[in-house]
This record gives C-alpha cells, structure tokens and sequence, in this order.
C-alpha cells in the first residue's frame, strides 16, 4: 500500500468520530466530558495509525542468543 492510501485508510478511520465530536462539541458542558471524548479520538487515531502503517515486522533482537559453553 502506496503512502497516500496508508494516510487516507487512517483519517477515515477517525473521520466520523471526530466529525460527530466538532458538532456537538458546544453542547458538552463537563470539562471531564469533553477530555474523555477527546482522548478517545486520540486513542483511536493511534491505534489505527499503529495497525495500519505498520509494515513487516521485525525479529526480536531481544531474543536468547545460542551461545556455546565459551560463551
């Protein structure tokens, strides 16, 4: 998938929520209201971006190396 595409499947991903959030965003009057739901578009603004930009993935190089008796 081209780079253009990656960015378009992302935004509309949040398009909708964050379209439905700009309107009704005069009506929240409780502070901690508009926080959560903003966090909540930011939260999946993030986890869209991380599962769809994501390309191969990598081999731990974490992971117990095979290491004879000299070490």
């Amino acid at each position: 998938m081209e780079t253009k595409q990656k960015v378009e499947s992302i935004l509309e991903t949040v398009r909708e929520e964050l379209t439905q959030f700009v309107e009704s965003e005069s009506e929240i009057t409780c502070p901690v209201e508009y926080e959560e739901r903003l966090l909540r578009i930011a939260m999946e603004f993030a986890r869209a971006t991380m599962l769809k930009s994501s390309g191969k993935i990598l081999k731990s190089r974490n992971s117990k190396k095979n290491l004879d008796q000299f070490g």
